[in-house]
């Protein structure tokens, strides 16, 4: 928690010097206008939403702050064994070589996780005990890092009444229909409000990446534990998943259905 605090002061000063060393510079050099004061909430959405794509990025930082709440005294010998283990998997399924699958992003992300089990399943702890902690890690990952993230996660399942979205998914649906990597996913985007409750976007994944990723490890078991999460992301855009198969229970796809929340 400590590093978290430490690196989001770390970036909020600096963003502050510099927006005011620009506009130090500029006063000085003659180029001030007050009409600049109009693009500070610019600038701060920028900063904002620049701080999203660093944090989600930077996954590992949830899995080292649960162990460091969990396991004061051994987590940075626990750590150093995730990542060994994470290197081995990154290489075994060639997961640094690039997809242009958008779905094949989130291989890393899960051969992460997939690390961490075997680590934690080496230190004997239960299924249950392994759960916990992957849905408390999960869960601290795709929650809103600050108000502007918040807002722009509600904001995504609203554009798709505007008809650029439609454009949008038709190209998004070209690019996860094809299967791009061995191993990855390969999916479909519903519009046809008939086929999705009437809310005119679901998509089917025919072809999981993860779940291969984890039958690839002997790690079948544990394969559904990211499953719970998309209920919570979900809820995040103001949606609720219904869900009746996923590939995880042995299903021959997972149908990913969504309604608004009665609140929204």
């Amino acid at each position: 928690m400590k590093t978290k605090v430490k690196k989001t002061v770390l970036y909020g000063l600096a963003f502050m010097a510099s927006k005011w060393t620009i506009i130090f510079l500029l006063y000085h050099s003659g180029f001030w206008t007050y009409w600049f004061l109009l693009l500070f909430p610019i600038a701060d959405t920028v900063a904002a939403i620049t701080a999203v794509i660093y944090l989600k990025g930077n996954f590992k930082k949830y899995f080292a702050e649960e162990l460091e709440r969990e396991y004061p005294n051994t987590f940075k010998l626990i750590i150093e064994e995730v990542n060994e283990a994470f290197e081995s998997i990154e290489d075994k399924s060639n997961l640094k070589e690039k997809s242009k699958n958008p779905l094949d992003k989130r291989l890393r992300f899960s051969a992460y996780f997939l690390a961490f089990i075997q680590v934690m399943e080496k230190r004997n702890l239960s299924f249950d005990e392994i759960k916990k902690h992957c849905l408390s890690i999960a869960k601290e990952y795709v929650k809103p890092k600050n108000r502007i993230h918040k807002w722009y996660l509600k904001l995504v399942p609203k554009l798709l009444a505007l008809p650029f979205y439609k454009r949008f998914l038709k190209n998004l649906d070209d690019k996860v229909g094809i299967k791009h990597r061995e191993g990855g996913f390969r999916a479909k985007i519903i519009t046809d409000k008939n086929e999705t409750l009437g809310f005119g976007y679901g998509i089917d994944i025919l072809e999981c990446g993860i779940c291969h990723l984890f039958q690839q490890n002997q790690a079948s078991k544990y394969q559904n534990i990211l499953c719970e999460v998309d209920h919570l992301t979900s809820e995040l855009a103001g949606l609720q998943l219904i869900r009746t198969s996923t590939i995880a229970e042995g299903a021959s796809k997972c149908d990913f259905r969504f309604q608004k929340l009665a609140t929204q």
